[in-house]
């Protein structure tokens, strides 16, 4: 039995953050009530664009599997009726529309705990609920520019840089999902109170920046930019250039740059006057790197072949892997690796932890839009601001 059996949680989101939390919910066994927009439903479908997906393309089914989607046009009367009636037996409401649009539609915190006290209600935004920059619209490349992550990506004297993916919006998903959990937890231990939960980008991206976060306060100063250096610096933690490739190597402590020193055949290296002398092997070489020191390990690389120092670096307990790209990883490393992806729809993947036993099911595809509008409850009638494709 997955934790959240039973539980069930009407979902007013669309593209990444929200369908992300909910999504991490339904892997833990709520049922997701996917309310969409007439027309297009999430832009995620990207109907318009990509017809022969038939509105679960990859990147909608990576973050919607096992989702119920229905049709609702919050700006009528009869779709406020219809969201208000799936509410009240919902354990759990949660959106991601900007900061006040819930209101205008009658959704708000107030109108949703009016037919249903304990419901745990979730709101995503940008910039959080209150304040200034609350009605600013936010996606992930642009809050990375605004919090300083795109900033610390790079080398000195280079352009900002954004995050490869869209790690905020991901990381807000998993906060949200985080925070929901708590709520259900207050809930079982008897909490009646009213539970209002804001998860905005901007304060993920602080979480996810907490080191850096802690020095900037502590310092007044913005941290520098490492570029592809370990955080460290430690003069063995870098990715290097080889002959047929690159390799990132964390060699820290002075046993583990010793032996990478030796495995490069400089083992004079990690010694003076590179290094100071009598260092143990477990010392921590923090903010020991040099130019000279650099470059010398920049012509040791140089000579050598990524694959075969990975495998020896592995061997001599350096952690070390050859730069791969996603397509190269997902094909031959990761299958060595009890997986999380789900054996019936390969690109939809579960939590990023593994219970003992049975792995994770999708429990279903990721539906079309509209597609499981009018099974929601067989108690009730289906509202006439429902619309169904498989009803």
């Amino acid at each position: 039995m997955l934790p959240l059996e039973g539980y069930r949680v009407l979902d007013l989101t669309h593209v990444l953050a929200g369908p992300c939390a909910t999504h991490h919910l339904r892997c833990l066994g709520a049922e997701v009530i996917k309310v969409e927009r007439p027309g297009g439903g999430d832009p995620m479908r990207a109907l318009d664009l990509q017809p022969e997906a038939e509105g679960v393309p990859p990147g909608f089914r990576a973050l919607n599997v096992g989702k119920r989607s229905i049709v609702v046009d919050l700006a009528t009367e009869e779709g406020r009726d219809t969201l208000l009636r799936l509410a009240a037996d919902c354990h759990v409401f949660v959106e991601n529309f900007r900061p006040g649009v819930v209101r205008r539609f009658g959704l708000g915190p107030e109108d949703i705990r009016a037919v249903r006290p304990d419901i745990v209600y979730c709101s995503i935004s940008g910039w959080g609920q209150q304040g200034p920059n609350a009605a600013r619209g936010a996606y992930d490349h642009v809050v990375q520019a605004a919090t300083g992550m795109m900033a610390l990506q790079g080398s000195e004297g280079e352009a900002p840089t954004k995050v490869g993916f869209p790690v905020i919006d991901i990381a807000t998903g998993m906060s949200a999902a985080e925070g929901i959990l708590a709520a259900l937890m207050r809930r079982l231990r008897g909490d009646a109170e009213p539970i209002t939960l804001d998860v905005s980008m901007a304060d993920c991206a602080l979480s996810l920046m907490a080191g850096q976060v802690a020095s900037t306060v502590a310092t007044g100063r913005a941290p520098r930019r490492v570029g592809n250096r370990g955080f460290v610096g430690s003069p063995g933690a870098e990715t290097f250039a080889t002959s047929d490739g690159h390799i990132s190597v964390a060699a820290n402590t002075m046993g583990q740059f010793a032996a990478l020193c030796r495995l490069l055949g400089r083992p004079d290296l990690s010694a003076p006057p590179y290094l100071p002398a009598g260092l143990p092997k477990g010392a921590f070489l923090a903010d020991t790197a040099t130019d000279r020191l650099r470059g010398e390990l920049i012509g040791a690389f140089a000579e050598m072949r990524a694959a075969e120092l990975e495998d020896a670096l592995s061997a001599a307990g350096v952690p070390a892997a050859r730069v791969r790209d996603l397509g190269e990883f997902l094909a031959h490393d990761y299958p060595g690796t009890p997986g999380i992806a789900v054996a019936e729809d390969p690109v939809a993947l579960g939590p990023a932890f593994r219970w003992s036993g049975a792995p994770w099911a999708a429990g279903g595809p990721a539906p079309r839009l509209g597609e499981g509008g009018a099974p929601l409850d067989a108690r009730r009638p289906p509202s006439a601001g429902v619309r169904s494709t498989a009803g």
